[in-house]
């Protein structure tokens, strides 16, 4: 197959980083924009990219809708929810949380319905890092049978968005089912990249959504500002210098506590004196508390996650981040446009990176163009933080044995 004769299609995009990506790599936009009844909100900003910003006459198609319109592709790429095996999820029951949780399903779907339903000869779903591991282990088999069944083979890609050019450290795992025999073995990434202040200086002061400001209550954090007081520097300079990453945990580092709880009072700092009086009657009981204070990050930020964006200190500006500077460490053109502003800004943190997504979809290219050497299973496991790969114990090693191969 020739990379132009390629087609493609999203089968729930959301906010649309991992279709973004898609299009990057194979050069082309989507065929169509499919999804399921309930994710059109979220579906919405990449529909509205597609449909307003790039004016492209591309339908949005809900395959549970009556009598849908179905383009066959050789490629369906989704991002279904990841919130059952993400660390941050505070569910405690296996309903919500964990393998055995129902959103588990929509990977399951965009797997089968790929396959079934448009065809595909590769079938790619992004989530948590935890489906690399033992923990996600029910699920990644149960698309391993899904796989098999239909004569696939599956891949488990785990990687951090830092490793192809973005300083974010956001660690994520790609599952992959490809029409055939064995599964491919993928190229590793390591891109070049800027550090975090670098990479944010390359957005235009005009660029769309960078007048809004996440969290303009950064500055007035009470720990960020005792650190300030009492030493006199930039907070973020001596954070950087001492590798911590909270305000909250760098006082208690320095076994400031005490002192920072004594200044709270002394200049009636209200929210100083609740979080100091708390974490302190926490720590003395040799307990964690919740950290809700100001994020610094030097060479790399952490995942762009709904706390990260808020609580996050921009590298040169005493403020926080900006949706545009938000939308850019997910990789996102300049013109796309976050419907609704802030109210909808934890969509961007659903969402894959843009150059992540791009890379995984170059090897799906190189794949259906014939590039690719091939494994020996039906189920690999790649880890491009280690660059090291396995043949999972559930997989069918396709090497033939002496009898076989004599026969």
């Amino acid at each position: 197959m020739n990379k132009k004769e390629i087609t493609w299609a999203p089968l729930i995009p959301l906010i649309g980083g991992q279709a973004l990506g898609a299009e990057k790599a194979f050069g082309k936009p989507p065929e169509a924009i499919y999804s399921f009844g309930g994710f059109e909100s979220n579906d919405s900003h990449y529909v509205n990219y597609q449909q307003n910003t790039l004016g492209r006459d591309i339908p949005y198609v809900l395959l549970d809708s009556e009598n849908p319109s179905i383009k066959q592709v050789d490629v369906v790429t989704g991002t279904p929810p990841c919130a059952a095996l993400s660390q941050l999820n505070t569910g405690t029951t296996t309903e919500s949380k964990g393998p055995g949780c129902a959103k588990n399903e929509f990977m399951y779907m965009v797997f089968e319905n790929g396959i079934d339903v448009l065809g595909a000869k590769v079938v790619i779903v992004e989530n948590a890092p935890a489906l690399f591991t033992n923990k996600g282990r029910p699920v990644a088999n149960k698309l391993y049978e899904i796989c098999k069944e239909r004569g696939f083979s599956l891949t488990l890609f785990k990687t951090s968005t830092r490793f192809h050019g973005v300083p974010q450290g956001r660690d994520r795992c790609f599952a992959i089912g490809w029409k055939s025999e064995s599964s491919p073995v993928m190229n590793y990434y390591n891109r070049d990249r800027k550090d975090f202040a670098e990479y944010l200086q390359e957005i235009p002061e005009n660029a769309l959504h960078q007048d809004i400001i996440i969290n303009k209550n950064v500055p007035d954090e009470p720990y960020y500002n005792f650190i300030k007081t009492k030493t006199n520097r930039d907070v973020r300079e001596i954070m950087i210098e001492e590798g911590v990453k909270t305000t909250l945990n760098y006082v208690n580092k320095k076994g400031w506590m005490k002192e920072a709880n004594e200044w709270f009072h002394k200049t009636g700092n209200e929210k100083g004196i609740k979080y100091s009086d708390h974490a302190m009657m926490k720590y003395a009981d040799g307990k964690g508390v919740w950290d809700g204070s100001v994020h610094v990050f030097g060479e790399y930020m952490n995942a762009v996650i709904g706390r990260n964006m808020v609580d996050t200190m921009h590298p040169t500006e005493e403020r926080s981040l900006t949706i545009r500077e938000a939308l850019h460490m997910m990789g996102f053109p300049e013109d796309f446009e976050l419907l609704d502003g802030l109210k909808k800004m934890n969509h961007i943190a659903q969402n894959c990176p843009v150059p992540t997504s791009r890379d995984m979809h170059l090897e799906i290219s190189k794949f259906l163009t014939g590039e690719l050497d091939m494994s020996e299973s039906t189920y690999l496991r790649q880890n491009n933080l280690k660059q090291l790969m396995e043949h999972d114990k559930n997989g069918v090693d396709t090497t033939p044995n002496l009898a076989e191969f004599f026969a």
